[in-house]
C-alpha cells in the first residue's frame, strides 16, 4: 500500500497529502474513492484475518489483530534454523577439559572438547588453545578461541592427519541436505579436505560423503558447502551404541604446517548461516555428556596437578576397622553420559603413589583405589587395602564416554 502517487488528480506534494492554504492560494489534496476503499479494505482485512469482525468506530481493532496474529501457533512448521541449529559441539573451541595444549608432540586424541586430532607416520604435531585478539575483525563477532595444528616433524608414509568430531547417532542428518561452515587459515597456501561419515557402529559399512577440497590461505576466511547425507534406509547398527555422523578435515600429509579452525558448525539445510553461539555454560554441558573431571576447568588431568579443589572425599575415622577403614566416595556425574564412562584416577598431589588416594595431611597413600559400580550417573571409588591410617584422603577422576 502507498500514496496514490498514479493520480494527478489526488494533488500530492512531494509525494505526500497537504491541506489547503487560503492564505497562499493552493489547494488541498483530494483522497481518491479508489485509495480510500484500498486502504480500508487492507486494514479490514488484517482485523479479519485475526478472526475479529470490523466494527465502525472501534478505532483500537488493527491492534488488537497484530497481537493475535504474533502469537505463536504451537503447531506451525517453523524453519530448522529458529532451533537449536548446530549439530557440532565445542565448535566456537570455548571448552578444553583436557587442557589447552597435548601432552606430546607424539600424542593425538581429544584435545579440545569433542574434537579429535590424529596422525601417524611419525609426525610430530603440537595441537594448541590461541586466542583471538581483543577486536580483532577477521572472525566476526569476538570469538575467543581457536584450535591450531602445528606440525613440527613432517613424518613419513602418512596416510591420517585429521582433525574431527563424531556427532553422536547415525541418523543425525540422513536423508537431508547439510551445510558445512568454517574459518580457517594456514601458514600458506594449504588444501584441506572435508568429509562427512556415516558410521554404523560395527553393522553396515561406513558411507562417506565429501563436503569438497578448500584451499586455504594465510587469512582467515569463511568456507561453505552444502551436500547430500544419504538415507540410511536398510542400513544395521552395531551392539555397541556407538553409532554417529563424523565431520572430518583432512589436512595435507608430510609437511611442516600450521592450521587453523575456528567457528565450526553443522547445520540442515542448502543455507549456511550466522555461527549460532551458546554460552560457555550450556557448551560445557553439552561436552560433558561425553567427558566430565573434577578437576578444575583450567587444570590439565594427570598425576601432577597439585590440587586437591573438587578432589574426592573420604574420611577415615579412628576406630574403625574392616572395609569402614578404607576410603569411600560418591562421585554423582553433573550430566548423565552418553553410555557407561572409562573412570581414570589420578593422585591429588605430586607425592604419594600415582593414581591412588592421597592424605591431604601427609604422603599416606593407599595402593588399591578403585572405581566400582560405574553408570552412565555416576561411579563410587573405594579401596581394597584394610586398616589405612586414620586421615582424610583425596582422589581426582575423569570419566569419558566420548564415541
Amino acid at each position: 500500500m502507498d500514496y496514490p502517487k498514479s493520480v494527478p488528480s489526488a494533488g500530492l506534494v512531494s509525494g505526500q497529502f497537504v491541506d489547503e492554504n487560503p492564505i497562499a492560494g493552493t489547494p488541498g489534496s483530494l483522497i481518491p474513492a479508489s485509495w480510500g476503499n484500498a486502504v480500508t479494505q487492507e486494514i479490514t482485512n488484517a482485523i479479519g484475518a485475526a478472526g475479529i469482525s470490523p466494527v465502525e468506530g472501534q478505532n483500537n481493532q488493527l491492534t488488537l489483530a497484530i497481537k493475535e496474529l504474533a502469537k505463536l501457533d504451537p503447531l506451525q512448521a517453523f524453519p530448522v534454523q529458529v532451533y537449536r541449529k548446530n549439530h557440532v559441539i565445542n565448535g566456537n573451541f570455548d571448552i578444553w577439559q583436557r587442557g589447552t595444549v597435548n601432552q606430546g608432540t607424539n600424542i593425538g586424541g581429544y584435545v579440545a572438547d569433542r574434537f579429535r586430532c590424529d596422525w601417524n607416520g611419525n609426525a610430530g604435531v603440537n595441537i594448541s588453545r590461541q586466542n583471538f585478539t581483543l577486536g580483532q575483525t577477521a572472525v566476526p563477532n569476538e570469538p575467543r578461541f581457536f584450535l591450531r595444528w602445528q606440525q613440527v616433524s613432517a613424518g613419513a608414509g602418512a596416510n591420517t592427519h585429521r582433525i574431527s568430531q563424531n556427532i553422536e547417532s547415525v541418523r543425525t542428518l540422513a536423508g537431508k541436505l547439510a551445510t558445512v561452515t568454517f574459518w580457517a587459515k594456514a601458514d600458506t597456501e594449504r588444501t584441506v579436505t572435508v568429509t562427512m561419515t556415516q558410521s554404523f557402529g560395527g553393522g553396515s559399512e561406513s558411507v562417506v560423503t565429501s563436503a569438497g577440497a578448500f584451499k586455504l590461505s594465510s587469512a582467515w576466511s569463511r568456507y561453505t558447502a552444502t551436500l547430500n547425507i544419504p538415507s540410511i534406509a536398510g542400513k544395521t547398527l552395531g551392539g555397541a551404541a556407538n553409532d554417529c555422523l563424523r565431520l572430518a578435515f583432512d589436512l595435507p600429509l608430510n609437511v611442516l604446517q600450521t592450521i587453523d579452525l575456528a567457528q565450526i558448525q553443522v547445520e540442515e539445510g542448502a543455507v549456511s548461516t550466522p555461527f549460532e553461539f551458546r554460552t560457555p555454560a550450556e557448551e560445557l554441558m553439552l561436552c560433558q555428556r561425553y567427558y566430565e573431571k573434577t578437576l578444575g576447568q583450567d587444570i590439565q588431568p594427570g598425576d601432577t596437578s597439585s590440587s586437591i579443589a573438587g578432589a574426592l572425599v573420604s574420611i577415615v575415622k579412628q576406630g574403625q576397622s574392616g572395609s569402614s577403614s578404607q576410603p569411600l566416595a560418591q562421585w554423582s556425574f553433573k550430566v548423565e553420559k552418553r553410555t557407561t564412562p572409562s573412570i581414570t584416577l589420578y593422585r591429588v598431589l605430586q607425592t604419594g603413589t600415582v593414581g591412588q588416594w592421597r592424605s591431604g595431611s601427609d604422603a599416606i597413600s593407599s595402593a588399591n583405589a578403585r572405581p566400582y559400580s560405574v553408570s552412565a550417573r555416576g561411579t563410587s571409588v573405594d579401596n581394597s587395602d584394610v586398616a589405612v591410617a586414620p586421615q582424610t584422603y583425596y582422589i581426582h577422576a575423569t570419566a569419558d564416554a566420548e564415541i
